[in-house]
């Protein structure tokens, strides 16, 4: 299927944003061991200090990366995808190389999980990662906006 540079960039927003979105889902879930309705159900604990210092602290190293990192990158693959022609296939979107590093960082994740991490820990790292993603996502809509200008 082909796209313009316009759909690439749509694509590449809403690619970030949905695992960027599913990793802070996932992330909480790991944080808080599925304690949402916790206030209903007495029999649950209550998330404590620890909790919300490591959700605090996943927030602020997601802030720090996706503003000085991810951004850097969605600028970088923006660029690349400025110099695709005009339509071009789907697929496309993201270098084979990107293809590379999603799949590294997911083998990261699931070592990290299979290796006996606490899930405090993996939640951090999603969360800090699902938050950054997000962050970062809206490079992307940035883009068009300063070439129509």
């Amino acid at each position: 299927m082909q796209v313009t540079r316009e759909t690439h960039l749509r694509v590449a927003f809403f690619m970030w944003g949905l695992v960027g979105t599913g990793l802070l889902i996932a992330g909480s879930y790991f944080l808080f061991g599925a304690r949402s309705l916790s206030v209903l159900d007495g029999a649950k604990p209550k998330p404590g200090l620890t909790e919300a210092i490591a959700l605090i602290l996943a927030l602020g190293v997601g802030f720090i990366k996706g503003n000085l990192v991810l951004k850097k990158v969605a600028r970088k693959y923006s660029a690349r995808i400025e110099k695709l022609p005009e339509t071009s296939p789907i697929y496309m979107t993201f270098s084979p190389k990107s293809w590379i590093l999603v799949a590294g960082m997911m083998a990261l994740g699931r070592i990290t999980r299979s290796i006996g991490a606490p899930p405090l820990v993996v939640g951090v790292i999603y969360v800090a990662v699902g938050f950054a993603l997000v962050l970062g996502s809206l490079t992307y809509l940035e883009r068009p906006q300063a070439q129509h200008a």
